[in-house]
């Protein structure tokens, strides 16, 4: 395997791309996250999760670098034995006040992540009860629930209040005028400034990640559980490489593709075979 020190960094999605959807397990790609620790190469996690979640996922998966949370409302940078926030994001309790207020204008059911109970995020989500605990503590992004009909209405009132709605895989987001491509160019621009890093790459299976795809050099999407990519994302990125398998599954083979010289098949490719 050759080695792309100091010329490598990996951005990811955590759900359905490097953790597995329903378990949250990350056996499967256990090779390819070796291989970036003994390579050197630098991964970003990069999820609507929040800090609390972050850090705790970092942990466990050996990651001591920068954390991309809550769809970019905040960069946690590694200091000392923690981190420093970098905010970007609107605080919540303008994003709750704002989902109201659409919610009454569009005539849309919408339901909050500040309206659910631990146990109601648990059952949404398959988290453990503690879990779901960590993920309801939340700064810069309001997960909702709304019909798919209604999406487009919510969204684009979301815009003449200067907010922005993305789609991951369970849930929308509502969040201020950020996203996880602005955080990508930020932390790139400090590795290169550090004269440490001359790529990027980036991994995600959702519409929300489609701005840090986007910002990277190499995009890489994850399929969705049932085998085939998104669709919103697959018209975003039709030209982006696609893994071969969801899930961690899939991120392991395509880094592990990255790492050897390898390329992918295109996502419209894929699509069109």
């Amino acid at each position: 395997m050759t080695s792309p020190r100091g010329q490598l960094v990996v951005f990811t999605d955590l759900d359905a791309t490097l953790l597995e959807e329903a378990t949250y397990s990350f056996d499967a790609a256990r090779e390819a996250l070796d291989a970036l620790r003994g390579d050197g190469v630098p991964l970003v996690l990069c999820s609507s999760k929040t800090a609390a979640e972050m850090e705790r996922w970092a942990c466990t998966l050996g990651v001591r670098g920068p954390l991309v949370i809550e769809n970019g409302g905040a960069v946690l940078w590694p200091e000392g034995g923690g981190y420093r926030a970098q905010v970007r994001g609107v605080p919540r309790g303008e994003l709750v006040a704002a989902l109201a207020q659409i919610a009454h204008e569009t005539g849309s059911a919408l339901r909050g992540f500040s309206a659910l109970t631990a146990e109601d995020v648990a059952d949404l989500t398959g988290l453990s009860l503690d879990a779901a605990h960590a993920a309801m503590d939340r700064e810069y992004d309001e997960p909702f629930l709304v019909d798919e009909g209604d999406a487009a209405r919510v969204s684009a009132a979301a815009s003449r209040r200067g907010l922005r709605v993305t789609r991951g895989g369970r849930l929308h987001h509502l969040t201020g005028q950020t996203d996880k491509g602005r955080a990508v160019r930020e932390i790139m621009a400090f590795y290169r400034t550090d004269g440490r890093i001359a790529s990027s790459v980036a991994l995600g299976d959702s519409p929300n990640d489609a701005s840090m795809l986007l910002a990277a050099d190499r995009p890489i999407v994850i399929p969705r559980p049932h085998g085939a990519p998104d669709s919103e994302l697959a018209r975003t990125l039709p030209h982006a490489e696609m893994a071969p398998a969801p899930g961690p599954n899939g991120w392991n083979d395509a880094v592990l593709a990255v790492l050897r010289g390898g390329r992918l098949p295109t996502v419209g490719a894929a699509v069109g075979s």
